[in-house]
């Protein structure tokens, strides 16, 4: 679990390695803006699915066992 995690960081770090050398200012605010709405989005989505998961469990409409 630990070494998958480490590879992970090491691949996005690479990947921003690659990015800080590659790309001009112009294109690293554009992928900047975009990583920030995705962020949202997905934190958008994340709070959805709890807020959902929560009133279907107030609700009963999840069984107890899984």
């Amino acid at each position: 679990m630990i070494g998958r995690l480490f590879r992970i960081f090491f691949f996005f770090a690479l990947a921003a390695l690659i990015i800080n050398r590659l790309f001009s200012r112009r294109q690293k605010r554009a992928l900047h803006d975009i990583a920030k709405i995705s962020a949202w989005v997905l934190l958008g989505a994340a709070a959805a699915t709890l807020f959902w998961y929560l009133v279907m469990l107030y609700f009963k409409h999840i069984p107890d066992s899984y």
